[in-house]
């Protein structure tokens, strides 16, 4: 069997990596700005915004997550003030998750910084390079998805 350095020699810990150190740097500037988030809770965050109040299997589905994750999430957008949690109007066995307006102004925040940090992290690549970097990883993406 052929040794093999699992961190420099496979591309899954690569990208286990490089997420982490994403997560870390957007973690601290986040926090340093103000906004009490973490890199995993933005989804969440941002699909509010985008699409208003949704149920937790709403925002599950549309995040292809599980429902526990999600509920562990709201709770603590909840505790931070980004989130409410409401009765649905029609159906009361249902909970309408919303944005607080303090939540708002913190999603307002991301959307705009968003693209700048995109820009800042990945600023060493050509656009050229961004693009093949895309589609490679929207390749894996559709494989892994597809594959048992």
């Amino acid at each position: 069997m052929e040794k093999c350095n699992i961190n420099t020699d496979l591309l899954l810990f690569k990208i286990f990596h490089i997420h982490k150190i994403i997560c870390n740097k957007a973690n601290k500037f986040f926090s340093k700005e103000g906004i009490v988030i973490q890199v995993e809770q933005i989804p969440v965050l941002m699909t509010l915004f985008y699409n208003g109040p949704q149920t937790q299997q709403g925002i599950a589905n549309e995040l292809l997550r599980d429902k526990s994750s999600v509920l562990r999430t709201v709770a603590s957008l909840v505790t931070v003030g980004y989130l409410v949690v409401t009765p649905d109007g029609t159906d009361k066995r249902k909970k309408l998750i919303n944005l607080t307006v303090k939540g708002e102004q913190a999603a307002q925040w991301i959307n705009k910084e968003m693209v700048q940090t995109d820009d800042k992290m990945f600023s060493n690549l050509s656009v050229a390079e961004k693009l093949i970097m895309t589609e490679l990883l929207d390749k894996c993406v559709n494989h892994i998805s597809t594959t048992e």
